[in-house]
């Protein structure tokens, strides 16, 4: 099945959704004119095999798609049946003892994903597995499974208590360096503390939590139990009540941003000192998973890579901690908004290539090309004319007339065939329209280069 994630009445999502829960699920590939980090997730939790992003589809995409279908999935749909049904590294039963758990996330994942678009499992996932696999200190000690492309489990087995914290910290390094070297992929890790078998199941939360915490360390992309246990626990507690002003910041809200941005720091004006910092601190990680999410990167709004808690223990009052946190929220508006700014003048260009593919369609319309880039009709329509200058139907006819002009000289084809071949649903249509356009008729517009 291949499914778009805007559809008219139920979207892809809902669709992959339904037919999961019937047990009724096909193998499935996403197409989508976005790229939010939690639609890319989403996907791939309902089962999806691969996800394209509309602006990324080229035929070599398609095509080793089409191969890794046909090796991996179609060749032999039993062993594909039986290795999709393995469960999660969570869910696996190990020997009793110790573990410490670890999850790593790939960063930047939409930019990632769009390298390899159409062989994300084959081309992403399998290969980090396997340089997993090959490292020496993981072999008969460590468990590791992919929840999707763009995260990763795994247990590790302890065998000496008092030394495990410097152990697992250089493993981890290893195998993030490893990713590093030979994929060229950056991730960030979260290190539960020691736990044992029967309390595994219970601490992947926390560690992906603290893959977010990760952010705070700036270059390490490593973040501990033992270092950020009660931020973490805060950060569970506390984060969604910043969304309101942070999703006001990434698409512009100046009005919204003022009254959320109003709140918070009225919140912060009654917490102690410690909990003033650690809400600061709480904010930046919710705005670099929420920037995430509308597919920018937390790093390249900070891209000197700052260590956040030795930045905010530095500054010596609240109100310089609440100054920086006001220049840090601007940095991200403005960071945004040239963002937004780049995305629109793309999706314009895209809109204007499916158009010149599309033109001789009678059914294309405004609405099907909005749809297509995934904005509203009234405002793409807008943009349309601010970008290019002219209306969409101006540009449409241009596109209409210029083929018709061809196709008068190059061919002899009679007058009623060169309109339905331009896109045309009529004759006298075309005829008012090319006459509109150049001051001349088609007829006597080919009569007249016949005559040069």
């Amino acid at each position: 099945m291949i499914t778009d994630i805007k559809m008219p009445g139920m979207g892809g999502l809902e669709l992959m959704a339904a037919l999961r829960e019937e047990g009724l699920m096909p193998v499935t590939v996403v197409l989508s004119g976005y790229d939010e980090f939690e639609l890319v997730r989403e996907a791939f939790r309902l089962g999806a095999y691969d996800y394209f992003l509309k602006g990324n589809i080229q035929q070599e995409g398609l095509l080793r798609l089409l191969h890794g279908l046909r090796q991996n999935v179609f060749r032999d749909m039993g062993e594909a049946a039986a290795a999709k049904a393995l469960p999660p590294a969570g869910a696996l039963a190990p020997e009793a003892g110790d573990y410490v758990a670890v999850v790593f996330m790939v960063e930047n994942f939409t930019q990632v994903a769009g390298r390899f678009a159409g062989n994300l499992r084959e081309g992403l996932e399998k290969p980090m597995l396997e340089l997993a696999h090959q490292i020496r200190r993981l072999q008969g000690r460590a468990v590791l499974r992919a929840c999707d492309p763009s995260c990763y489990e795994m247990y590790y087995q302890v065998k000496d208590k008092a030394r495990i914290r410097d152990i697992i910290v250089s493993v981890v390094r290893q195998l993030k360096g490893v990713w590093k070297d030979f994929m060229n992929i950056d991730t960030v890790a979260g290190i539960s503390d020691v736990v044992t078998e029967t309390e595994l199941p219970g601490v992947w939360k926390r560690c992906h939590t603290l893959c977010c915490l990760s952010v705070l360390h700036g270059v390490a992309g490593i973040c501990s139990d033992w270092q950020e246990a009660a931020l973490a626990e805060r950060y569970e507690q506390d984060a969604s009540g910043c969304d309101g002003l942070i999703a006001a910041l990434c698409i512009g809200e100046e009005a919204r941003w003022e009254e959320e941005s109003g709140r918070l720091f009225c919140a912060l004006g009654r917490l102690s000192d410690q909990e003033h910092s650690r809400r600061i601190l709480i904010f930046l990680v919710r705005t670099a998973r929420r920037l995430q999410d509308y597919g920018e990167s937390f790093f390249a709004v900070f891209p000197e890579r700052q260590d956040f808690v030795q930045t905010l223990k530095k500054l010596e009052t609240r109100q310089e901690k609440e100054l920086w946190l006001r220049n840090a929220m601007r940095r991200v508006q403005a960071a945004c908004a040239e963002s937004r700014k780049k995305k629109q003048n793309g999706i314009i260009w895209r809109a204007r290539e499916f158009m010149q593919d599309n033109f001789t369609n009678p059914e294309l319309t405004l609405k099907t090309v909005a749809d297509y880039v995934g904005f509203n009709e009234k405002y793409f329509s807008s943009r349309f004319t601010k970008e290019c200058g002219c209306t969409f139907i101006t540009y449409l006819n241009e596109l209409r007339i210029k083929r018709a002009q061809e196709l008068l000289v190059q061919t002899d084809m009679k007058m009623y065939e060169i309109s339905d071949a331009v896109g045309y649903n009529n004759v006298e249509h075309f005829n008012h329209m090319f006459k509109k356009k150049l001051s001349i008729s088609p007829r006597d517009y080919r009569q007249r280069q016949g005559n040069i």
